[in-house]
């Protein structure tokens, strides 16, 4: 049987939110790095421990990963971060984390040589500590391709899939086909094809019986799914009217369910109306519904 996954939601009483995961049917979580130096990493994973809930990955810090491809300080700056926590991650027993390759919409130029030396560094120092460097699909893909490429062989590098980046942003691209066989994290979400929202699945319109068949062709999602969706998300599109927004999500089925999903002033909210503990129980039976899909692939 898959086991399910999802993210531990920043902010708020973490240990609340634990318990409503564990409560839910989760067999495993992620977290984020959150702070560095406040206790907050360690703590989540004593809290992780107490309720009997393996940490399968931990979300290093990914602001401005796009300046590693830039021939600067601060691109040295940000491949240290990155170096800093792998061996926090490491010393607290972690050991497998996500990079990105780039971050937001922000233009990383042509794949250069200095970018992929600094994702070299970082696998060095992820070897170095025996933690995995699963690198994540992005909105530039080109650079994850290159990057995949030229550290094909290294013995700490690995892949994460999301499967809202690839809808939204590399819909084309047979990214599970490309690096499926090195597969170790798993990021499940869904929007719209045009905006990176974090809706559960099934409340977009990604293709998840493409996704089951794809899926089910790699060792690692034939044994964990793991979701990295937003509770409580907004998005602003500040440029759009409210009338606009609804028109061009009017096709997801979560545009159908009003008590999930509002849109005013030009943000689009999700979930507003759910407690966390509910939240969790929906999106376990999602989870649980794109499991079967891919069980029954196998």
């Amino acid at each position: 049987m898959i086991q399910i996954g999802t993210y531990v939601h920043g902010g708020g009483n973490i240990e609340e939110k634990i318990i409503a995961i564990k409560a839910a049917g989760f067999d495993f979580v992620a977290i984020g790095m959150g702070a560095l130096s406040d206790g907050t990493l360690e703590y989540q994973v004593e809290l992780c421990k107490k309720y009997g809930l393996e940490i399968d990955n931990i979300h290093l810090t990914g602001g401005k990963t796009t300046e590693i491809w830039f021939e600067d300080e601060l691109g040295d700056k940000v491949c240290e971060r990155y170096c800093k926590e792998i061996r926090m991650a490491a010393a607290a027993g972690i050991k497998k984390g996500v990079a990105h390759i780039t971050w937001g919409h922000k233009d990383p130029g042509e794949v250069s040589e200095c970018g992929i030396a600094r994702l070299t560094k970082m696998a060095d120092c992820a070897l170095e500590n025996g933690f995995l460097l699963c690198l994540e699909n992005s909105v530039f893909i080109e650079h994850l391709y290159a990057t995949m490429d030229k550290l094909k062989d290294h013995p700490a590098v690995r892949f994460t899939y999301d499967s809202g980046h690839r809808n939204a942003f590399a819909h084309d691209f047979d990214i599970l086909g490309s690096f499926g066989d090195r597969l170790a994290v798993l990021h499940i979400n869904d929007n719209d094809a045009a905006h990176d929202l974090h809706l559960m699945p099934f409340d977009g319109n990604n293709d998840w019986e493409r996704d089951a068949r794809d899926l089910a062709k790699t060792e690692y999602a034939r044994t964990r799914i793991c979701a990295e969706t937003s509770y409580c998300s907004e998005k602003k599109l500040a440029d759009m009217t409210d009338e606009e927004i609804t028109a061009m999500v009017n096709n997801l089925p979560i545009a159908k369910q009003p008590e999930f999903f509002t849109i005013a002033g030009g943000i689009m909210r999700s979930y507003a109306s759910l407690s966390y503990a509910d939240y969790m129980v929906r999106l376990h039976a999602t989870l649980t519904k794109l499991a079967e899909m891919v069980e029954a692939n196998i």
